[in-house]
Protein backbone atom coordinates (compact mmCIF):
# COMPACT_ATOMS: atom_id res chain seq x y z
CA UNK A 1 0.00 0.00 0.00
CA UNK A 2 1.24 3.44 -0.88
CA UNK A 3 2.44 5.26 2.23
CA UNK A 4 1.08 8.78 1.94
CA UNK A 5 2.58 10.25 5.04
CA UNK A 6 6.10 8.75 4.96
CA UNK A 7 8.08 10.87 7.39
CA UNK A 8 7.50 14.21 5.73
CA UNK A 9 6.59 16.18 8.81
CA UNK A 10 9.57 15.62 11.05
CA UNK A 11 12.04 16.06 8.22
CA UNK A 12 10.78 19.27 6.63
CA UNK A 13 12.82 22.42 7.26
CA UNK A 14 12.36 23.66 10.81
CA UNK A 15 9.94 26.54 10.73
CA UNK A 16 11.22 29.70 12.34
CA UNK A 17 9.76 30.99 15.60
CA UNK A 18 7.89 34.29 15.41
CA UNK A 19 9.69 37.25 16.90
CA UNK A 20 6.76 38.09 19.17
CA UNK A 21 3.51 36.44 20.18
CA UNK A 22 0.54 37.61 18.16
CA UNK A 23 -2.72 38.74 19.72
CA UNK A 24 -5.87 36.78 18.91
CA UNK A 25 -7.10 39.67 16.81
CA UNK A 26 -3.87 39.63 14.78
CA UNK A 27 -4.11 35.89 14.31
CA UNK A 28 -7.68 36.04 13.07
CA UNK A 29 -6.73 38.87 10.74
CA UNK A 30 -3.89 36.75 9.33
CA UNK A 31 -6.32 33.90 8.70
CA UNK A 32 -8.74 36.22 6.91
CA UNK A 33 -5.96 37.60 4.71
CA UNK A 34 -4.83 34.07 3.90
CA UNK A 35 -8.36 33.06 2.88
CA UNK A 36 -8.63 36.20 0.77
CA UNK A 37 -5.46 35.76 -1.26
CA UNK A 38 -4.37 32.07 -1.23
CA UNK A 39 -6.45 30.98 -4.22
CA UNK A 40 -5.64 34.14 -6.14
CA UNK A 41 -1.97 33.21 -6.34
CA UNK A 42 -1.13 31.37 -9.54
CA UNK A 43 2.20 29.70 -8.76
CA UNK A 44 2.99 26.91 -6.32
CA UNK A 45 5.79 29.03 -4.83
CA UNK A 46 3.35 31.87 -4.03
CA UNK A 47 0.82 29.49 -2.52
CA UNK A 48 3.45 27.77 -0.39
CA UNK A 49 4.61 31.15 0.88
CA UNK A 50 1.00 32.05 1.66
CA UNK A 51 0.60 28.89 3.74
CA UNK A 52 3.74 29.82 5.65
CA UNK A 53 2.14 33.12 6.69
CA UNK A 54 0.02 31.08 9.12
CA UNK A 55 3.14 30.09 11.01
CA UNK A 56 2.94 31.59 14.49
CA UNK A 57 -0.75 32.39 14.01
CA UNK A 58 -1.99 29.46 16.07
CA UNK A 59 -5.72 29.34 16.58
CA UNK A 60 -8.54 26.95 15.73
CA UNK A 61 -9.40 29.00 12.65
CA UNK A 62 -5.85 28.74 11.25
CA UNK A 63 -5.83 25.03 12.01
CA UNK A 64 -9.06 24.60 10.06
CA UNK A 65 -7.54 26.27 6.98
CA UNK A 66 -4.43 24.10 7.18
CA UNK A 67 -6.47 20.92 7.71
CA UNK A 68 -8.33 21.61 4.47
CA UNK A 69 -5.00 21.59 2.62
CA UNK A 70 -3.67 18.28 3.97
CA UNK A 71 -4.89 16.43 0.89
CA UNK A 72 -4.08 19.20 -1.59
CA UNK A 73 -3.22 17.86 -5.05
CA UNK A 74 0.13 19.71 -4.99
CA UNK A 75 2.52 17.82 -2.66
CA UNK A 76 4.57 20.91 -1.75
CA UNK A 77 1.44 22.72 -0.52
CA UNK A 78 0.17 19.69 1.41
CA UNK A 79 3.55 19.15 3.08
CA UNK A 80 3.87 22.81 4.02
CA UNK A 81 0.37 22.81 5.52
CA UNK A 82 1.28 19.76 7.59
CA UNK A 83 4.51 21.36 8.74
CA UNK A 84 2.82 24.60 9.81
CA UNK A 85 -0.02 22.77 11.52
CA UNK A 86 2.42 20.54 13.37
CA UNK A 87 4.28 23.62 14.64
CA UNK A 88 1.24 24.51 16.78
CA UNK A 89 1.34 23.36 20.38
CA UNK A 90 -1.82 24.25 22.33
CA UNK A 91 -4.14 21.31 23.16
CA UNK A 92 -7.19 23.58 22.66
CA UNK A 93 -6.15 24.12 19.03
CA UNK A 94 -6.29 20.38 18.33
CA UNK A 95 -9.14 19.38 20.68
CA UNK A 96 -11.75 19.16 17.93
CA UNK A 97 -9.55 17.03 15.70
CA UNK A 98 -8.61 14.70 18.55
CA UNK A 99 -12.33 14.23 19.29
CA UNK A 100 -13.17 13.30 15.68
CA UNK A 101 -10.28 10.85 15.30
CA UNK A 102 -12.24 7.70 16.33
CA UNK A 103 -15.00 8.28 13.76
CA UNK A 104 -12.98 9.79 10.94
CA UNK A 105 -13.60 7.70 7.81
CA UNK A 106 -10.92 9.26 5.59
CA UNK A 107 -7.91 7.11 6.50
CA UNK A 108 -5.45 9.42 4.75
CA UNK A 109 -6.66 12.37 6.84
CA UNK A 110 -6.58 10.15 9.92
CA UNK A 111 -2.97 9.24 9.28
CA UNK A 112 -2.04 12.87 8.62
CA UNK A 113 -3.63 14.02 11.87
CA UNK A 114 -1.91 11.33 13.93
CA UNK A 115 1.45 12.26 12.45
CA UNK A 116 0.78 15.93 13.18
CA UNK A 117 -0.26 15.14 16.77
CA UNK A 118 3.04 13.37 17.30
CA UNK A 119 5.19 16.21 15.98
CA UNK A 120 3.06 18.77 17.86
CA UNK A 121 3.56 16.85 21.10
CA UNK A 122 -0.15 16.16 21.63
CA UNK A 123 0.28 13.21 23.96
CA UNK A 124 -3.43 13.25 24.89
CA UNK A 125 -4.19 12.05 21.36
CA UNK A 126 -1.86 9.06 21.56
CA UNK A 127 -4.06 6.61 23.54
CA UNK A 128 -6.77 6.81 20.88
CA UNK A 129 -4.24 6.55 18.04
CA UNK A 130 -2.76 3.42 19.63
CA UNK A 131 -6.21 1.91 20.17
CA UNK A 132 -7.23 2.61 16.57
CA UNK A 133 -4.07 1.01 15.18
CA UNK A 134 -4.50 -2.15 17.22
CA UNK A 135 -8.30 -2.58 17.25
CA UNK A 136 -9.93 -0.65 14.41
CA UNK A 137 -10.22 -2.92 11.37
CA UNK A 138 -10.83 0.10 9.13
CA UNK A 139 -7.44 1.59 9.97
CA UNK A 140 -5.01 1.10 7.08
CA UNK A 141 -1.25 0.78 7.09
CA UNK A 142 -0.82 4.53 6.65
CA UNK A 143 -2.60 5.01 9.99
CA UNK A 144 -0.52 2.32 11.69
CA UNK A 145 2.71 3.73 10.30
CA UNK A 146 1.73 7.25 11.40
CA UNK A 147 0.94 6.00 14.90
CA UNK A 148 4.28 4.26 15.27
CA UNK A 149 6.03 7.42 14.13
CA UNK A 150 3.92 9.66 16.35
CA UNK A 151 4.43 7.77 19.63
CA UNK A 152 8.16 7.70 18.96
CA UNK A 153 8.31 11.40 18.12
CA UNK A 154 6.49 12.55 21.25
CA UNK A 155 7.97 9.91 23.57
CA UNK A 156 4.64 8.27 24.47
CA UNK A 157 4.95 4.74 25.91
CA UNK A 158 1.63 3.64 27.49
CA UNK A 159 0.32 0.61 25.62
CA UNK A 160 3.03 0.97 22.97
CA UNK A 161 4.83 -2.34 23.67
CA UNK A 162 1.65 -4.20 22.72
CA UNK A 163 1.27 -2.01 19.60
CA UNK A 164 4.85 -2.82 18.60
CA UNK A 165 4.34 -6.53 19.29
CA UNK A 166 1.30 -6.63 17.00
CA UNK A 167 2.89 -4.51 14.27
CA UNK A 168 6.03 -6.65 14.18
CA UNK A 169 3.80 -9.43 12.83
CA UNK A 170 2.38 -7.29 10.02
CA UNK A 171 2.58 -8.62 6.47
CA UNK A 172 3.80 -5.17 5.39
CA UNK A 173 7.60 -4.86 5.82
CA UNK A 174 7.30 -1.08 6.16
CA UNK A 175 5.13 -1.52 9.26
CA UNK A 176 7.51 -4.12 10.70
CA UNK A 177 10.41 -1.73 10.12
CA UNK A 178 8.58 1.15 11.80
CA UNK A 179 7.66 -1.09 14.75
CA UNK A 180 11.29 -2.08 15.25
CA UNK A 181 12.31 1.57 15.05
CA UNK A 182 9.72 2.48 17.68
CA UNK A 183 10.97 -0.23 20.02
CA UNK A 184 14.51 1.06 19.65
CA UNK A 185 13.62 4.74 19.65
CA UNK A 186 11.67 4.46 22.91
CA UNK A 187 14.02 1.79 24.33
CA UNK A 188 11.10 -0.50 25.09
CA UNK A 189 12.72 -3.31 27.05
CA UNK A 190 9.51 -5.39 26.87
CA UNK A 191 9.94 -5.60 23.10
CA UNK A 192 13.56 -6.77 23.18
CA UNK A 193 12.64 -10.47 22.82
CA UNK A 194 10.18 -9.58 20.04
CA UNK A 195 12.95 -8.03 17.95
CA UNK A 196 15.24 -11.06 17.93
CA UNK A 197 13.14 -13.07 15.39
CA UNK A 198 13.20 -10.03 13.08
CA UNK A 199 16.94 -10.59 12.58
CA UNK A 200 15.83 -13.26 10.09
CA UNK A 201 13.24 -11.04 8.42
CA UNK A 202 12.84 -11.35 4.65
CA UNK A 203 13.30 -7.57 4.30
CA UNK A 204 16.81 -6.22 4.82
CA UNK A 205 15.37 -2.89 6.01
CA UNK A 206 13.50 -4.68 8.80
CA UNK A 207 16.66 -6.58 9.68
CA UNK A 208 18.62 -3.34 10.00
CA UNK A 209 15.90 -1.72 12.12
CA UNK A 210 15.81 -4.78 14.39
CA UNK A 211 19.59 -4.76 14.78
CA UNK A 212 19.57 -1.09 15.70
CA UNK A 213 16.62 -1.56 18.04
CA UNK A 214 18.37 -4.38 19.89
CA UNK A 215 21.46 -2.20 20.18
CA UNK A 216 19.45 0.66 21.64
CA UNK A 217 17.60 -1.53 24.16
CA UNK A 218 20.84 -3.46 24.80
CA UNK A 219 19.38 -6.96 24.78
CA UNK A 220 21.89 -9.47 26.11
CA UNK A 221 20.02 -12.47 24.65
CA UNK A 222 20.53 -10.95 21.19
CA UNK A 223 24.33 -11.24 21.31
CA UNK A 224 24.58 -14.79 19.94
CA UNK A 225 22.03 -14.23 17.11
CA UNK A 226 23.82 -10.99 16.19
CA UNK A 227 27.15 -12.81 16.01
CA UNK A 228 25.66 -15.40 13.66
CA UNK A 229 24.06 -12.74 11.46
CA UNK A 230 27.34 -10.83 11.32
CA UNK A 231 28.93 -13.89 9.76
CA UNK A 232 26.55 -13.75 6.79
CA UNK A 233 28.23 -10.62 5.42
CA UNK A 234 26.73 -7.63 3.68
CA UNK A 235 25.81 -4.36 5.30
CA UNK A 236 24.15 -6.24 8.17
CA UNK A 237 27.59 -7.35 9.33
CA UNK A 238 28.59 -3.70 9.87
CA UNK A 239 25.39 -3.00 11.75
CA UNK A 240 25.83 -6.14 13.86
CA UNK A 241 29.39 -5.15 14.76
CA UNK A 242 28.16 -1.78 15.98
CA UNK A 243 25.24 -3.36 17.86
CA UNK A 244 27.51 -5.87 19.57
CA UNK A 245 29.77 -3.06 20.74
CA UNK A 246 26.78 -1.07 22.03
CA UNK A 247 25.47 -4.08 23.96
CA UNK A 248 28.71 -5.50 25.32
CA UNK A 249 31.20 -2.58 25.06
CA UNK A 250 33.64 -5.10 23.53
CA UNK A 251 35.61 -3.50 20.69
CA UNK A 252 36.41 -6.63 18.68
CA UNK A 253 37.06 -7.10 14.95
CA UNK A 254 34.31 -8.14 12.55
CA UNK A 255 35.31 -11.75 13.00
CA UNK A 256 32.69 -14.35 13.92
CA UNK A 257 35.21 -16.79 15.39
CA UNK A 258 36.68 -14.16 17.70
CA UNK A 259 33.25 -13.06 18.84
CA UNK A 260 32.03 -16.62 19.43
CA UNK A 261 35.06 -17.52 21.52
CA UNK A 262 34.96 -14.31 23.52
CA UNK A 263 31.23 -14.48 24.15
CA UNK A 264 31.34 -18.15 25.21
CA UNK A 265 34.08 -17.32 27.71
CA UNK A 266 32.28 -14.30 29.15
CA UNK A 267 28.94 -16.10 29.35
CA UNK A 268 30.53 -18.86 31.40
CA UNK A 269 31.77 -16.44 34.06
CA UNK A 270 29.47 -16.55 37.08
CA UNK A 271 27.92 -13.15 37.73
CA UNK A 272 29.15 -11.51 34.52
CA UNK A 273 26.81 -8.83 33.18
CA UNK A 274 26.75 -6.44 30.28
CA UNK A 275 28.13 -3.01 31.18
CA UNK A 276 25.80 -0.26 32.33
CA UNK A 277 24.87 2.62 30.03
CA UNK A 278 27.35 4.81 31.90
CA UNK A 279 30.16 2.28 31.48
CA UNK A 280 29.36 1.94 27.78
CA UNK A 281 29.41 5.73 27.35
CA UNK A 282 32.90 5.91 28.79
CA UNK A 283 34.10 3.16 26.47
CA UNK A 284 32.45 4.76 23.45
CA UNK A 285 34.06 8.11 24.25
CA UNK A 286 37.45 6.53 23.66
CA UNK A 287 36.46 4.96 20.38
CA UNK A 288 37.19 6.62 17.07
CA UNK A 289 34.27 8.01 15.08
CA UNK A 290 34.45 5.34 12.41
CA UNK A 291 34.42 2.53 14.95
CA UNK A 292 31.49 4.19 16.73
CA UNK A 293 29.56 3.85 13.48
CA UNK A 294 30.62 0.47 12.16
CA UNK A 295 32.85 -1.37 14.59
CA UNK A 296 36.31 -2.63 13.71
CA UNK A 297 37.32 -2.90 10.08
CA UNK A 298 36.62 -6.08 8.20
CA UNK A 299 39.51 -7.45 6.19
CA UNK A 300 37.27 -8.33 3.24
CA UNK A 301 35.50 -4.95 3.11
CA UNK A 302 35.14 -2.96 -0.10
CA UNK A 303 36.88 0.42 0.15
CA UNK A 304 36.28 3.55 -1.89
CA UNK A 305 37.72 6.96 -1.08
CA UNK A 306 39.14 5.56 2.14
CA UNK A 307 35.71 4.40 3.36
CA UNK A 308 35.34 0.65 3.89
CA UNK A 309 31.99 -1.14 3.73
CA UNK A 310 30.87 -4.74 3.99
CA UNK A 311 27.81 -4.01 1.87
CA UNK A 312 27.12 -6.27 -1.10
CA UNK A 313 24.67 -3.82 -2.75
CA UNK A 314 26.52 -0.64 -3.67
CA UNK A 315 25.76 2.32 -5.91
CA UNK A 316 28.58 4.69 -6.89
CA UNK A 317 27.51 8.23 -7.90
CA UNK A 318 30.34 10.26 -9.43
CA UNK A 319 30.47 13.96 -10.32
CA UNK A 320 31.71 14.62 -13.88
CA UNK A 321 30.77 18.31 -14.06
CA UNK A 322 33.11 20.81 -15.68
CA UNK A 323 34.98 21.63 -12.49
CA UNK A 324 36.18 18.02 -12.23
CA UNK A 325 38.67 18.98 -14.97
CA UNK A 326 40.50 21.21 -12.48
CA UNK A 327 43.69 20.02 -10.86
CA UNK A 328 44.00 19.44 -7.13
CA UNK A 329 46.03 22.04 -5.26
CA UNK A 330 47.51 20.00 -2.42
CA UNK A 331 49.11 17.21 -4.44
CA UNK A 332 51.21 16.06 -1.51
CA UNK A 333 48.03 14.82 0.23
CA UNK A 334 47.30 12.38 -2.62
CA UNK A 335 49.02 9.08 -3.28
CA UNK A 336 51.36 8.78 -6.22
CA UNK A 337 50.47 6.61 -9.19
CA UNK A 338 47.97 8.82 -10.98
CA UNK A 339 48.35 9.67 -14.66
CA UNK A 340 47.91 13.32 -13.68
CA UNK A 341 46.37 15.29 -10.82
CA UNK A 342 43.12 16.28 -12.50
CA UNK A 343 40.32 15.65 -10.04
CA UNK A 344 38.43 13.27 -12.31
CA UNK A 345 41.62 11.35 -13.10
CA UNK A 346 42.13 10.74 -9.37
CA UNK A 347 38.50 9.70 -8.89
CA UNK A 348 38.53 7.38 -11.91
CA UNK A 349 41.72 5.71 -10.72
CA UNK A 350 40.29 5.10 -7.24
CA UNK A 351 37.00 3.82 -8.64
CA UNK A 352 38.79 1.46 -11.04
CA UNK A 353 40.72 0.01 -8.10
CA UNK A 354 37.53 -0.41 -6.11
CA UNK A 355 35.74 -2.14 -9.01
CA UNK A 356 38.69 -4.49 -9.41
CA UNK A 357 38.38 -5.50 -5.75
CA UNK A 358 34.66 -6.29 -5.80
CA UNK A 359 33.81 -9.90 -5.04
CA UNK A 360 31.26 -11.77 -7.14
CA UNK A 361 28.62 -11.66 -4.40
CA UNK A 362 28.42 -7.86 -4.75
CA UNK A 363 25.65 -6.16 -6.73
CA UNK A 364 26.66 -2.72 -8.01
CA UNK A 365 26.04 0.09 -10.47
CA UNK A 366 27.66 3.41 -11.40
CA UNK A 367 26.03 6.74 -12.18
CA UNK A 368 27.96 9.72 -13.54
CA UNK A 369 26.30 13.11 -13.23
CA UNK A 370 26.65 16.71 -14.27
CA UNK A 371 23.55 18.59 -15.44
CA UNK A 372 22.06 15.18 -16.30
CA UNK A 373 22.75 11.56 -15.38
CA UNK A 374 24.55 8.79 -17.24
CA UNK A 375 24.10 5.37 -15.65
CA UNK A 376 26.32 2.45 -16.58
CA UNK A 377 23.48 -0.09 -16.24
CA UNK A 378 19.72 0.28 -15.80
CA UNK A 379 19.89 -1.58 -12.50
CA UNK A 380 22.20 -3.38 -10.11
CA UNK A 381 24.31 -6.21 -11.59
CA UNK A 382 26.57 -8.93 -10.23
CA UNK A 383 30.27 -8.09 -9.96
CA UNK A 384 31.47 -11.00 -12.09
CA UNK A 385 34.58 -10.67 -14.25
CA UNK A 386 32.63 -9.55 -17.34
CA UNK A 387 30.70 -6.85 -15.50
CA UNK A 388 33.82 -5.61 -13.70
CA UNK A 389 35.59 -5.25 -17.06
CA UNK A 390 32.56 -3.47 -18.53
CA UNK A 391 32.33 -1.10 -15.55
CA UNK A 392 36.03 -0.22 -15.83
CA UNK A 393 35.60 0.49 -19.54
CA UNK A 394 32.70 2.82 -18.67
CA UNK A 395 34.80 4.62 -16.08
CA UNK A 396 37.78 5.01 -18.45
CA UNK A 397 35.59 6.89 -20.94
CA UNK A 398 34.28 9.38 -18.40
CA UNK A 399 35.37 12.95 -19.10
CA UNK A 400 34.54 16.26 -17.42
CA UNK A 401 31.57 17.86 -19.18
CA UNK A 402 32.01 21.54 -19.93
CA UNK A 403 35.64 21.67 -18.78
CA UNK A 404 38.40 24.12 -19.79
CA UNK A 405 38.17 23.25 -23.50
CA UNK A 406 34.45 24.07 -23.61
CA UNK A 407 35.07 27.22 -21.59
CA UNK A 408 37.69 28.36 -24.09
CA UNK A 409 35.37 27.65 -27.03
CA UNK A 410 32.56 29.57 -25.37
CA UNK A 411 34.86 32.53 -24.66
CA UNK A 412 35.91 32.66 -28.32
CA UNK A 413 32.32 32.27 -29.56
CA UNK A 414 32.99 28.88 -31.15
CA UNK A 415 30.10 26.89 -29.68
CA UNK A 416 31.17 25.81 -26.24
CA UNK A 417 28.07 27.21 -24.54
CA UNK A 418 26.05 23.99 -24.83
CA UNK A 419 28.74 21.98 -23.08
CA UNK A 420 28.98 24.58 -20.34
CA UNK A 421 25.26 24.22 -19.65
CA UNK A 422 25.57 20.42 -19.63
CA UNK A 423 28.53 20.61 -17.25
CA UNK A 424 26.76 22.08 -14.23
CA UNK A 425 26.17 20.15 -11.00
CA UNK A 426 22.67 18.66 -10.66
CA UNK A 427 23.15 17.26 -7.18
CA UNK A 428 19.45 16.88 -6.46
CA UNK A 429 18.76 14.71 -9.50
CA UNK A 430 21.79 12.55 -8.72
CA UNK A 431 20.71 12.01 -5.12
CA UNK A 432 17.15 11.16 -6.15
CA UNK A 433 18.37 8.35 -8.45
CA UNK A 434 18.78 5.74 -5.65
CA UNK A 435 15.13 6.34 -4.73
CA UNK A 436 13.94 5.80 -8.30
CA UNK A 437 12.87 9.44 -8.63
CA UNK A 438 13.46 11.56 -11.74
CA UNK A 439 12.58 15.14 -10.72
CA UNK A 440 12.68 16.26 -14.37
CA UNK A 441 10.02 13.78 -15.51
CA UNK A 442 6.66 15.16 -16.59
CA UNK A 443 5.03 13.12 -13.87
CA UNK A 444 7.74 12.42 -11.28
CA UNK A 445 7.00 9.61 -8.84
CA UNK A 446 7.03 10.21 -5.11
CA UNK A 447 9.63 7.47 -4.64
CA UNK A 448 7.78 6.01 -1.66
CA UNK A 449 6.30 3.01 -3.44
CA UNK A 450 9.59 1.25 -4.16
CA UNK A 451 11.16 1.54 -0.73
CA UNK A 452 10.88 -2.03 0.50
CA UNK A 453 11.85 -3.53 -2.89
CA UNK A 454 14.91 -1.34 -3.36
CA UNK A 455 18.07 -3.43 -3.94
CA UNK A 456 20.52 -0.66 -2.93
CA UNK A 457 21.60 -0.42 0.69
CA UNK A 458 24.79 1.66 0.37
CA UNK A 459 25.57 4.73 -1.74
CA UNK A 460 28.97 6.36 -2.32
CA UNK A 461 28.44 9.94 -3.45
CA UNK A 462 31.47 11.89 -4.71
CA UNK A 463 31.38 15.53 -5.74
CA UNK A 464 33.65 18.56 -5.98
CA UNK A 465 31.14 21.36 -5.71
CA UNK A 466 27.86 22.80 -4.62
CA UNK A 467 24.60 22.20 -6.53
CA UNK A 468 24.32 24.64 -9.42
CA UNK A 469 21.36 23.41 -11.49
CA UNK A 470 18.26 21.23 -11.28
CA UNK A 471 14.88 21.39 -9.56
CA UNK A 472 16.51 22.22 -6.23
CA UNK A 473 19.89 23.86 -5.63
CA UNK A 474 19.33 24.91 -2.02
CA UNK A 475 21.36 22.45 0.04
CA UNK A 476 18.93 22.37 2.98
CA UNK A 477 16.04 21.54 0.68
CA UNK A 478 18.08 18.71 -0.87
CA UNK A 479 19.01 17.37 2.58
CA UNK A 480 15.36 17.45 3.63
CA UNK A 481 14.20 15.57 0.54
CA UNK A 482 16.87 12.88 0.95
CA UNK A 483 16.02 12.51 4.63
CA UNK A 484 12.29 12.33 3.92
CA UNK A 485 12.70 9.45 1.48
CA UNK A 486 15.53 7.71 3.27
CA UNK A 487 13.41 7.38 6.36
CA UNK A 488 11.69 4.68 4.31
CA UNK A 489 14.62 3.33 2.31
CA UNK A 490 17.23 3.09 5.09
CA UNK A 491 20.21 3.41 2.73
CA UNK A 492 23.61 4.51 4.01
CA UNK A 493 25.06 7.50 2.17
CA UNK A 494 28.85 7.84 2.31
CA UNK A 495 30.09 11.14 0.88
CA UNK A 496 33.47 12.04 -0.56
CA UNK A 497 34.65 15.56 -1.30
CA UNK A 498 37.52 16.62 -3.53
CA UNK A 499 38.68 20.13 -4.36
CA UNK A 500 38.13 23.60 -2.95
CA UNK A 501 34.54 24.35 -1.90
CA UNK A 502 32.34 24.56 1.18
CA UNK A 503 31.99 20.92 2.24
CA UNK A 504 29.55 21.10 5.15
CA UNK A 505 26.71 19.98 2.88
CA UNK A 506 28.40 16.66 2.08
CA UNK A 507 29.39 16.16 5.71
CA UNK A 508 25.80 16.70 6.86
CA UNK A 509 24.45 14.44 4.10
CA UNK A 510 26.61 11.57 5.35
CA UNK A 511 26.02 12.12 9.05
CA UNK A 512 22.25 12.40 8.61
CA UNK A 513 22.09 9.14 6.65
CA UNK A 514 24.29 6.79 8.64
CA UNK A 515 27.38 7.31 6.51
CA UNK A 516 30.96 8.54 6.69
CA UNK A 517 32.30 11.76 5.19
CA UNK A 518 35.81 11.87 3.75
CA UNK A 519 37.60 14.92 2.40
CA UNK A 520 40.16 13.71 -0.13
CA UNK A 521 41.82 17.12 -0.18
CA UNK A 522 42.00 20.39 -2.09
Amino acid sequence: MRVLIAIALSLLPVLSTPLAAQTREERLDAVQEFKRFFRKFKTVEEQVEAVRTLEGMECVEACDELYALLDHKTPEIARTARAVMSSYREPETFAGYVAQLPDLKDQDKRAALIEIFGVAGQRDAMPEAVRISVEDKKANDDVRYATLRAVTTCGYRDGVPELVRVMLESSNPLIRMAAAETAGGLRLADNGPDLIPRLDDSSWQVQIAAIQGLASIRVQDAVSPLIELMGKGGRASEECADALFRITALDLPVDVAVWRTTWERLSSIDGWRIPTDEELAKKAANRKKYDALYGAKSEDATTFGGIPTSSTRILFIIDVSGSMADYVVERESFDAGYEDYEKLTIVKTELMRTIDSLSEDVLFNIVAFASDLDSWKKGMVRANNVNRASAQAFVRKLEPIGGPEAQALAASGLGGTANLAAGKTNTFKALMYPFGVDPDAKRPTTGEEGAMANPIDTVFFLSDGRPSTGKHTDTQTILDEVARLNGLYRMVFHTIAIGEFQKEFLRTLAEANGGVFVDLGR
